[in-house]
C-alpha cells in the first residue's frame, strides 16, 4: 500500500485462508476465492484515522474487506461481475 496520488484503487484477489504458521518449504494451491476492490482515497483516509501505518502489512479491519468485496459477494457496486465473470472466477476456486 502506499500514499501517493497515483493509485486509485487496489484489486485484491484472496484465496483460502492458511494457518498462522510458516508456509516455508510448503506448497499452496493457487485458488481464488474472493475479489475486492478497495478505493484507495478512501482506505487511506479509513487507515490514517486508525492510526495505522501505511505500508505492505497495513492492517485492513474485516467490515472494510466486506465493504470492498465484488466477488463473490457484490457488496461493492463500483465494479460489477457480470455472470460471465463469475463463472471463470468460479473456474479458479475449485479445489
Amino acid at each position: 500500500m502506499t500514499e501517493r496520488a497515483a493509485v486509485d484503487y487496489y484489486l485484491v484477489l484472496t484465496g483460502p485462508a492458511s494457518p498462522p504458521a510458516s508456509s516455508r518449504g510448503t506448497s499452496r494451491p493457487w485458488r481464488i476465492e474472493s475479489v475486492h476492490l478497495f478505493d484507495a482515497e478512501w482506505l487511506l483516509a479509513e487507515l490514517r484515522a486508525r492510526g495505522v501505518r501505511i505500508g505492505s502489512a497495513s492492517s485492513v479491519r474485516a467490515a472494510q474487506w466486506s465493504a470492498a468485496e465484488i466477488y463473490p459477494r457484490a457488496s461493492n457496486q463500483a465494479l460489477p461481475v457480470r455472470p460471465e465473470q463469475a463463472e471463470l472466477l468460479r473456474l479458479l476456486a475449485l479445489r
